[in-house]
């Protein structure tokens, strides 16, 4: 064993305390002087989902919040169409899983990468039957190494490489691909990831579940029962006859029993009140910084404190309006131009009217409109002449 500041005070051992030694030595720098940061690595962005709860939890919601929008084929004229090749990917995009499930997938994987990828197939006479989400984090993206003047994908990407393990990969074409991603402003391929930017939060989070594990599990004694006695001379010891019975009524009690003694004793706490830590309230603040990334409301998440059914209401509904459904039809908006379906005069868009929080808002907008069309009435019951324009001014149309 080497000389350090443990030995240099207790001196060399003959090897009964060694143990001892050594763990106060190991944790000489975790307590003497560390000063720096611990931050986690964000390159690995799945594991941190594995392990932080905050972290999988507000990923989830939003992926179910979006996968939520039933799809709609329409024409340019915005009306529906029953008949046609989409129409059958979407009642069963692969063997396994249903059109939501697959669009949950491509969710949680922009929430983790930025980037989500789903393997789509060209058959002849250009149909596609078959559509499979892959992870984010298995996918190369081979550029061209152009940027400028290129109007079609191939021209900025060679091909996509999806690795199965580190030795085994295959080759995907641009045009069997579908690739989206929530870009960044800067990057138009592999945008930087929402991780990298709650690097700080999610590593205060992993400090304080480490924080609060190390307190459950080596809290040590809760306290000291010490003797009251005393003389003209100072404090008086118990005897052993005493502290041995006091042991001994301890060891035979279950829980939340009382000892009995009739030595005099003193208790003086040894345990610390966990919320003077305020663990809690650093952890609810990381929390509120992964829930604003992603741009949903502090309310739909489980809360110390409890949330109002007002509360819980608006906030559903702020985050569907706000980032749900605008992200929603930007990811329909891609698939319909990556699979050609714009060429085709069609487009793919979600439909949200059967989420009950925005049925509300149809119900208001209804009612609106009803008062201004019996004001439009009234007008022209009036005797007085509108022309059509104003007519749909007055009606907000």
């Amino acid at each position: 064993m080497k000389n350090n500041f443990w030995t240099n005070i207790f001196g060399w051992s003959s090897g009964k305390n060694d143990n001892l030694l050594r763990m106060l030595s190991r944790n000489t720098n975790q307590f003497w002087g560390k000063k720096d940061p611990t931050w986690i690595d964000t390159d690995k962005p799945y594991e941190l989902y594995i392990t932080i709860p905050e972290l999988r939890t507000v990923i989830n919601k939003r992926a179910l919040m979006i996968a939520s929008g039933i799809p709609k084929l329409c024409d340019l004229d915005g009306n529906e169409v029953e008949k046609h090749w989409f129409q059958d990917l979407i009642n069963q995009p692969n063997p396994t899983q249903s059109w939501s499930d697959v669009i949950y997938s491509l969710a949680v994987n922009d929430g983790l990468f930025n980037n989500s990828f789903a393997y789509c197939p060209k058959r002849a006479f250009d149909l596609r039957n078959l559509l499979v989400p892959l992870p984010s984090n298995q996918i190369k993206i081979v550029g061209t190494g152009k940027y400028l003047d290129q109007i079609e994908v191939d021209g900025l990407i060679e091909r996509f490489e999806f690795w199965y393990d580190t030795k085994k990969k295959e080759n995907i074409s641009v045009e069997d691909m579908i690739y989206l991603n929530t870009p960044d402003g800067i990057n138009l391929l592999n945008p930087i990831n929402r991780i990298d930017t709650l690097k700080f939060p999610l590593s205060n989070i992993m400090a304080q579940y480490n924080k609060r594990n190390v307190i459950l599990e080596n809290m040590g004694a809760i306290g000291i029962l010490s003797s009251k006695k005393s003389d003209l001379g100072g404090s008086l010891p118990m005897t052993a006859e005493e502290r041995e019975e006091i042991q001994r009524d301890w060891l035979r009690r279950s829980k939340d029993k009382l000892v009995l003694t009739e030595a005099d004793v003193n208790w003086t706490p040894m345990s610390y009140p966990t919320k003077d830590l305020m663990l809690f309230d650093e952890l609810t603040e990381d929390k509120m910084a992964i829930i604003d990334a992603y741009g949903l409301s502090y309310y739909l998440f489980s809360q110390g404190k409890g949330a109002t059914f007002t509360n819980v209401k608006e906030g559903m509904r702020m985050s569907y309006q706000d980032t749900i459904i605008p992200e929603t039809n930007q990811m329909y908006s891609t698939i319909s131009h990556q699979l050609g379906l714009i060429k085709e005069g069609l487009y793919v868009k979600a439909d949200f009217n059967h989420i009950p929080v925005l049925q509300s808002d149809k119900n208001a907008e209804a009612s609106a409109m009803n008062l201004r069309a019996d004001a439009v009435n009234k007008i022209i019951n009036a005797g007085i002449d509108l022309d059509e324009d104003e007519k749909r001014s007055l009606l907000g149309l």
